[in-house]
């Protein structure tokens, strides 16, 4: 007997996953994160969440996929930031991450 998985809605898979760590992971050797962590929304789907520097260690961006869309979602706290295929979420973090830190437009990497 075939044993079915169902995966969850918005599942982010392990390719993905790679990218998104490799992501935080240029981020935080910025300087502009202290850690990352993978975590579940409330209907079972993958969110992947970046820290920012300092004692307030509250939530920066959380990043997560709608496969309806086809596409990934980064969000702070109370607004969208990016939407779109994964490296396009990717560019529109690091200005993001470039104006929360006051940064000058020759730190872009």
């Amino acid at each position: 007997m075939t044993e079915i998985i169902t995966l969850p809605d918005n599942f982010i898979g392990k390719e993905d996953r790679e990218k998104l760590e490799s992501f935080a992971a240029h981020t935080i050797a910025r300087g502009r994160a202290t850690h990352w962590q993978w975590d579940k929304d409330a209907d079972g789907g993958d969110s992947f969440e970046i820290y920012p520097v300092g004692a307030d260690n509250r939530l920066t961006v959380r990043i997560s996929r709608n496969r309806e869309l086809d596409r990934f979602c980064a969000r702070d706290t109370a607004q969208s930031i990016a939407s779109g295929a994964l490296e396009q979420v990717f560019a529109e973090l690091e200005l993001y991450f470039v104006r929360l830190h006051g940064e000058g437009p020759d730190t872009y990497a």
